[in-house]
């Protein structure tokens, strides 16, 4: 049982700081061919967004066109995001020897 908490205080521990560095690390998503480009962090908050200003030319989009290429990329660098955040915590489990979902 000792042994057990003592497993659990480290995979604490190690949650601590895959946090501090996933907070650091960033993923991007593109949309609409690259006019619009998400940066999230792996504490999942948008820290970029750039849109291309040679969208706003084509006389084809419209604003909400625009607003659906923003939220397609930011929800995409999100999902980017949490597979990295997953892959992290997966390979502290299995280096601790626990069992998938026990982070």
């Amino acid at each position: 049982m000792n042994k057990m908490l003592k497993q659990m205080q480290k995979a604490q521990a190690q949650m601590v700081k895959l946090q501090d560095e996933l907070a650091q690390k960033t993923v991007e998503a593109t949309s609409g061919g690259g006019a619009v480009r998400a940066v999230v962090s792996g504490a999942k908050e948008l820290v970029e967004l750039h849109i291309d200003p040679e969208i706003f030319k084509d006389e084809d989009l419209d604003p909400e066109m625009i607003q659906d290429l923003v939220i397609t990329a930011v929800n995409e660098a999100i999902r980017e995001a949490e597979k990295m955040a997953g892959k992290e915590m997966e390979r502290i489990a299995g280096g601790m020897g626990l069992p998938p979902g026990m982070l």
